[in-house]
């Protein structure tokens, strides 16, 4: 680990023990930095919200942007335990690996792959949990950005590099792809991030009907036929809608 980032560290997890406030010669007394070095990171923890200083004792505690991370930590570890036998349902009907997978909200061009329940065929793309990958070139990526305008915009606006020949970089064909994966319900990429094989995937929408969500499959090619394509988008859609119900969004069929 950084040296800086040990040290930032071990700073903030001063504050998750029994004492919850601290003044910067304690800080010093209890992490052993000398004092230019704590007052600088305060101050930008406090530049960022992560830490906030008492304007009468002049004594600092955890921030509520730190709060804010936690909670949504815990939310989300939530979700994908809520998904998970929605996700297991789908397997079995389906005999192929889902994944659920996600965007975030500062990094448009990077898909995260958050959980995975695996089938039993044994020639199957296995993600690790957390394994990240340019959001325009897979299917879970794409359905993502394609139901979330400001995602797209962003995609289209940006300088993209090819992962594979395949991989659609050019910004009307890949808004031609949005739009087409808008129409169908669900997104398909086509050797577009790995050779020889072919990805769907269909959106996720949280209660206030916004998209950051998505599940997917990967197969190679020989088995993903224009049938297997049809029955296993249909059982992925009511997936990913099941989803939405248990996030609270209302306006799924």
């Amino acid at each position: 680990m950084l040296t800086s980032i040990k040290k930032a560290t071990t700073l903030i997890e001063a504050f998750v023990g029994p004492q919850r406030d601290w003044s910067i010669i304690e800080l010093c007394a209890e992490t052993g930095m000398p004092q230019p070095t704590i007052h600088h990171f305060l101050a930008s923890f406090r530049a960022a919200g992560w830490i906030a200083q008492d304007p009468r004792t002049k004594r600092y505690r955890l921030g509520v942007k730190l709060w804010e991370i936690g909670c949504a930590a815990v939310n989300f570890r939530e979700i994908a335990e809520s998904a998970r036998p929605l996700l297991h349902k789908f397997v079995e009907n389906c005999g192929e690996t889902i994944h659920l997978g996600m965007i975030p909200a500062e990094d448009p061009l990077t898909a995260i792959y958050v959980d995975r329940v695996d089938s039993a065929e044994p020639v199957r793309v296995v993600t690790e949990l957390g394994s990240k990958v340019p959001s325009y070139s897979s299917a879970m990526g794409k359905t993502i950005i394609a139901h979330n305008a400001a995602f797209e915009a962003a995609v289209l606006q940006a300088p993209l590099t090819p992962v594979t020949p395949a991989t659609i970089v050019d910004p009307d064909k890949l808004a031609a792809d949005f739009k087409a994966t808008r129409k169908r319900g669900y997104s398909i990429a086509r050797g577009e991030f790995m050779g020889e094989m072919v990805g769907i995937a269909a959106p996720v929408y949280d209660r206030f009907g916004v998209v950051t969500l998505g599940v997917g499959i990967w197969a190679p090619a020989v088995r993903m036929t224009p049938d297997f394509i049809k029955t296993s988008s249909e059982l992925l859609i009511a997936t990913a809608q099941g989803i939405s119900r248990q996030l609270g969004y209302l306006k799924t069929s």
